[in-house]
């Protein structure tokens, strides 16, 4: 199961449609669903619960968009 980021951060201090995307379940960078199963391994995961970023938006901020 996902771990939400914490939305009680200062990242997310004045960004009310962030928080919004969150608890919808959706990817705060792009309009894409948060589902398990479309992360790749255990730290992409970890970084859901930091950033609330997809794979996909992880792959293309962090530079690894080669498919294992």
């Amino acid at each position: 199961m996902l771990t939400k980021p914490d939305t009680n951060k200062p990242a997310f201090a004045h960004a009310t449609e962030l928080i919004n995307r969150i608890d919808n379940n959706q990817c705060v960078t792009c309009p894409s669903d948060i589902l398990d199963m479309d992360f790749k391994d255990e730290l992409s995961i970890k970084e859901y619960g930091i950033s609330g970023m997809c794979q996909t938006c992880q792959d293309s901020v962090f530079g690894n968009n080669t498919d294992e």
